[in-house]
């Protein structure tokens, strides 16, 4: 799986090592929905192997962040690199999601 998953508590964090584009995109979504699957709506995305993100993942991103606030819960984005974080700067993603330096302090911002 190019996808790993690792829950720690209540949170769960996503890392994905792949392009968030076209078929990563569609495996992140399928990540995410299995962790509702499991009632685990506290989730990190870690960004730090993703080499770039592209519109169809943004609209995947923008798709589980309106499920999870549904489901009272939220998703944070940690370690962009600066490619994928010029295209959430770029793409006022920035204000829509709470972006960290590092997983550990989006999990933390939970508590």
């Amino acid at each position: 799986m190019k996808i790993k998953k690792n829950k720690i508590g209540v949170i769960s964090y996503i890392e994905p090592e792949i392009p968030i584009a076209s078929e990563g995109a569609k495996e992140l979504k399928n990540v995410i929905e299995d962790c509702f699957k499991e009632s685990e709506y506290k989730i990190v995305i870690n960004f730090s192997s993703v080499p770039y993100i592209d519109s169809e993942g943004l609209e995947t991103l923008l798709d589980i962040l309106g499920e999870v606030r549904k489901k009272g819960g939220s998703i944070k984005i940690s370690d962009p690199n600066p490619v994928c974080n010029d295209i959430f700067t770029a793409s006022r993603f920035d204000t829509l999601f709470e972006i960290y330096r590092s997983a550990e302090k989006a999990g933390r911002s939970f508590l």
